[in-house]
């Protein structure tokens, strides 16, 4: 089959880019032509991969995104006969799409969170989003607590096209690290305590500072990625002195830091489905998550994962303290939660194809 992937995609960062770039390997693998369309980078790009045109200011981004889009869209079916469109994203990349339901060409969103948790609380883009889910053809869901929420939209029929396809995880890309190959360890005195994620709030991660702020232990806690909420924290860590707290900047090689992490954390306020919480399971790590989003309804509590309250520092604290405390612990939650990724989070769903 011919199929056009529309969304993020690397060097993009973030779940989404990473879920894009999965999928057109694994469609790649088995044996079909794929297409991307997708943001315009800064570097080379494959034949198959098209940039529609926008305008770098945040609201006329997405408006310049949509028009361009639409138009190279069309030429994309057109010239290479596309059977499905696959948008990751509902808004603008499931909206391109569904714009198409009157064209010979299957529609399929999949949703992978804050489209669904956060941006239908928007009185503008709620009609955009309920347009979207009525003219895909199917919608996948990355965790069922999206789909119980995108249901509350009383969208007709959607619950007859609704597909469950969980996140899934490269479990050779993202694997354990040897501790005498570590080289994070040999720039930092304590146990590194490692955050990947877009600086933004639903990330929790004036939470996280406050519960370094009140620790009971010595640890170094990384925090990697950009975001609007940058300079938020960096006032947050000047002006509560907090030792041992380093904003690293973005990184495009997760697989290269979270293998380093003695333990990788996650407190978002609002979640999807972590990618970056699975990798972090998949590289033998004790993860720390808030019990929001699909995540924590994958953990066994002090089994395979430490689950924790949102906008708690205390608990989160106290979570961070422990395991920094007890080797013996990490490594056993770690090695369980690798043991669940390979098991059940190692190969994506595709419907459509199966």
């Amino acid at each position: 089959m011919n199929i056009c992937i529309i969304g993020q995609y690397p060097p993009q960062v973030g779940g989404i880019a990473t879920y894009t770039h999965q999928l057109s390997e694994k469609l790649k693998e088995e044996g079909h032509n794929v297409y991307i369309l997708t943001y315009p980078q800064n570097c080379e790009r494959e034949k198959n991969i098209f940039e529609a045109k926008t305008i770098n200011i945040p609201l006329l981004r997405g408006i310049s995104f949509i028009i361009s889009s639409y138009r190279l869209l069309n030429q994309i079916i057109e010239k290479y006969d596309i059977d499905i469109i696959h948008a990751n994203y509902l808004i603008p990349p499931g909206l391109i799409a569904s714009l198409m339901h009157k064209k010979d060409v299957k529609i399929v969103v999949t949703a992978h969170g804050s489209d669904i948790n956060i941006l239908p609380s928007n009185k503008i883009i709620k009609p955009l989003i309920k347009y979207t889910l009525k003219y895909s053809d199917d919608v996948y869901f990355v965790s069922e607590k999206l789909e119980e929420k995108a249901l509350t939209l009383n969208i007709p029929q959607l619950k007859e096209k609704s597909t469950l396809t969980p996140n899934t995880v490269n479990t050779k890309k993202f694997k354990p690290l040897p501790e005498n190959e570590r080289q994070l360890n040999k720039q930092y005195s304590n146990p590194l305590v490692i955050f990947i994620g877009n600086l933004v709030k639903q990330k929790g991660l004036t939470y996280l500072l406050e519960a370094k702020k009140i620790a009971k232990t010595k640890y170094d806690l990384l925090i990697y990625g950009e975001g609007p909420e940058k300079k938020i924290l960096e006032t947050y860590i000047k002006e509560n002195k907090l030792e041992n707290t380093y904003l690293m900047g973005k990184t495009t090689t997760p697989e290269k830091i979270i293998p380093e992490a003695d333990i990788m954390v996650l407190p978002s306020i609002s979640e999807g489905a972590s990618i970056v919480a699975l990798e972090s399971m998949s590289s033998g790590k004790p993860l720390i998550v808030t019990n929001s989003g699909n995540i924590s309804s994958i953990i066994t509590n002090n089994e395979n994962g430490i689950i924790v309250p949102i906008k708690n520092p205390s608990k989160l604290s106290q979570a961070i303290d422990e395991l920094v405390e007890n080797k013996e612990k990490r490594e056993e939650i770690g090695k369980n939660a690798r043991t669940l990724i390979i098991e059940k989070y190692s190969q994506m769903k595709i419907p459509y194809i199966e």
